[in-house]
């Protein structure tokens, strides 16, 4: 018995539809094999890193705590042995000197101790224009000078050196704005003896301004 060609065609595409059929199933098992075993063997991993993680941070917790610790225990045990700026059982005296007025421009300031009875320079009751350092120590030196017109000739009009000599050598220098005519603070610290000679001079000589908040003097002893 002869089929149409229809009937035909139809028994010649079934297979091929089949086979197909069969590929692309055979096909989406295995995309969707492939996507889940991976995430089911990636489960395990995230555990241990997570675990590995924490006990990692743990240790380095662990290690800055001692680290910390041990440095601050090393610290206290020296303290108050060499850095005047760690020293905790040490006193620390504070003289403030005032400036004293002259008629005429001077090249030498003198100066008035506002603490009279204190014990770090020499005859700190007098007006001076050198200073006697009494105390052995460290001390820290603040300068501040300010100058002013006096009688008819101003002064105002240039700058003027300011020098800190220490036993007749300069320690310290600075120069006078021309709009403040001040020198703005200058400071230094230094290991002093007894005996040492301090003296602050002016080039060219120059009168001051003797407000205490406009010159002055700070000599600081922290200990020796």
């Amino acid at each position: 018995m002869k089929l149409s060609p229809n009937k035909e065609q139809a028994k010649r595409v079934k297979p091929q539809v089949l086979t197909s059929t069969r590929i692309f199933v055979q096909a989406a098992l295995n995309a969707v094999i492939g996507q889940t075993m991976p995430q089911r063997s990636q489960h395990p991993l995230v555990y241990i890193l997570l675990i590995w993680t924490s006990i990692l941070s743990i240790i380095l917790l662990v290690f800055i705590t001692l680290f910390f610790t041990q440095g601050q225990s090393s610290n206290s045990s020296t303290v108050g042995l060499t850095s005047p700026l760690h020293c905790t059982s040490c006193s620390t005296e504070i003289l403030n000197l005032q400036a004293q007025e002259l008629e005429l421009p001077n090249s030498t300031i003198e100066w008035t101790a506002r603490q009279p009875c204190s014990n770090l320079i020499r005859n700190a009751n007098e007006t001076v224009n050198t200073l006697h350092i009494k105390k052995d120590g460290n001390y820290i030196l603040n300068l501040r000078v300010t100058l002013s017109a006096c009688g008819e000739t101003s002064v105002l009009d240039k700058s003027h050196s300011v020098t800190l000599k220490l036993d007749g050598k300069v320690w310290l220098m600075g120069w006078t704005d021309t709009k403040s005519n001040s020198t703005g603070l200058l400071s230094r610290a230094k290991d002093l003896s007894a005996g040492s000679k301090v003296q602050i001079t002016i080039d060219p000589p120059a009168c001051v301004n003797t407000s205490l908040s406009m010159t002055h003097l700070d000599i600081i002893w922290l200990y020796k």
